[in-house]
């Protein structure tokens, strides 16, 4: 079986069951303190395997900024044995209009 590709928005909802779910934000560490989704733990594509005790019994939820290390983040993850969804085409988009929202709240 392969990983699941599913919407940002199926993400979050999903990653809100936290007894089930693990957020994994696989960007760098810089990428991640930039900002990242709410509850998302750091663990960037070249340390995988470091953060494997985190996510034994659940299932993984993957992003990046644009999908791709995702994509490739959750090919390892399904081959060593986890159950995973992957956001499909990242959260860049999502996170620059987050902070343009919070930056104009900040000038009212």
């Amino acid at each position: 079986m392969e990983f699941e590709n599913i919407s940002l928005k199926e993400g979050i909802r999903l990653s809100r069951d936290k007894q089930h779910y693990i957020l994994m934000d696989v960007r760098e560490e810089d990428r991640y303190k930039e900002g990242h989704l709410e509850d998302a733990l750091s663990c960037p594509y070249g340390i995988l395997k470091d953060c494997y005790e985190q996510m034994i019994g659940k299932k993984i939820i993957v992003y990046c900024d644009f999908g791709g290390q995702s994509m490739m983040a959750a090919r390892h993850l399904r081959k060593d044995g986890f159950e995973v969804y992957n956001i499909i085409g990242g959260v860049y988009y999502y996170m620059e209009e987050k902070a343009k929202n919070q930056m104009k709240t900040k000038r009212k």
